[in-house]
């Protein structure tokens, strides 16, 4: 599994990266290098947000449809037992 090999990936992790310069070959520039990774820690960064509002929504649904079935139960039960309120 990849979370147990490296740590988790957010945006503030992956601005923090930066890469050795070798001054005997020819590298990457590091503008370049730099500029793609901000756009990535933008990307993961909205992907976080979407993530944690999803979470929420998905919460939000479950919490709603236990206390439907919970009024639901009651009144099914409530009629099982000749109760009319």
């Amino acid at each position: 599994m990849l979370g147990a090999l490296y740590p988790r990936l957010d945006p503030s992790r992956i601005r923090s990266v930066r890469f050795s310069r070798r001054s005997w070959r020819r590298g990457l520039d590091p503008d370049e290098v730099y500029g793609f990774l901000d756009r990535m820690a933008d990307e993961v960064e909205l992907l976080c947000r979407d993530v944690r509002v999803a979470r929420d929504d998905a919460d939000r649904v479950k919490n709603a449809l236990r206390n439907w079935q919970t009024r639901n139960a009651r009144a099914v039960d409530n009629r099982w037992r000749g109760d009319r309120r």
